[in-house]
């Protein structure tokens, strides 16, 4: 079966007689059928193109350069002639750029230690301490971390610096009566693990309230499959 059209290594395989059938156009081969019109040449028009774009990019590149002396030359002439207002406010627009960009690479420096040093550390401390029930207490445990000279930092209940470390911060939370409900290891008891002795009752008693509703409801669930 004939090919419509060939490629010049393709033609040169050919017989002489398989040959006899095509005509060159355009750099490559065509099969010559009687009705069928002739591939136009596009070569040229390529090359154009690709000329245009070349004087595209060459205009772009001298257009940048004449843009970037005119900035110097005034410089320049402005330092001449002692205009310093002209000279200060070039160098302002060329600080206040860097400034933004700067400061827009410190800011994403600082969310990603932030994760780092703040929400990961909370996250492996709420699930060491409650496992699924980690969402309830991580709020209350990013409340206390900072960060500090590249650090993560345990900060007091106002929010200042203190002493702590993660340890301490752990054994806080356990011992946080209002945490017992959703801690690992204080579930059978509810009191941190006294044997039931002065369980509080499911209906709430005296029981303290939490200032986040989620950790009472726990609270309450919890008290009533202890007393089923």
């Amino acid at each position: 079966m004939f090919k419509y059209l060939l490629s010049k290594e393709e033609f040169d395989a050919l017989t002489d007689e398989q040959k006899a059938f095509y005509k060159e156009s355009g750099g490559n081969y065509q099969l010559q059928i009687e009705g069928m019109p002739d591939i136009p040449d596009v070569s040229g028009m390529k090359k154009k193109m690709d000329e245009l774009l070349a004087e595209k990019k060459a205009e772009q590149e001298k257009r940048q350069q004449a843009e970037d002396a005119a900035k110097k030359a005034a410089e320049e002439q402005a330092r001449k002639n002692g205009d310093i207002e002209s000279l200060e406010k070039s160098w302002a627009e060329k600080l206040k750029a860097r400034e933004s960009e700067l400061l827009a690479q410190l800011q994403e420096k600082d969310t990603s230690l932030h994760t780092l040093l703040v929400d990961n550390v909370a996250q492996t401390l709420a699930t060491k301490l409650a496992g699924d029930a980690a969402p309830l207490i991580m709020p209350h445990i990013k409340s206390r971390l900072s960060v500090e000279e590249g650090k993560t930092r345990v900060v007091d209940s106002a929010g200042h610096p203190s002493a702590f470390t993660i340890d301490d911060l752990e054994k806080e939370f356990r011992s946080n009566q209002l945490f017992a409900p959703v801690i690992i290891g204080s579930k059978a008891t509810g009191t941190g693990g006294d044997g039931g002795k002065g369980k509080l009752p499911a209906g709430g008693g005296d029981k303290p309230k939490s200032a986040n509703p989620l950790v009472d409801s726990a609270r309450e669930i919890i008290a009533n499959i202890q007393e089923d």
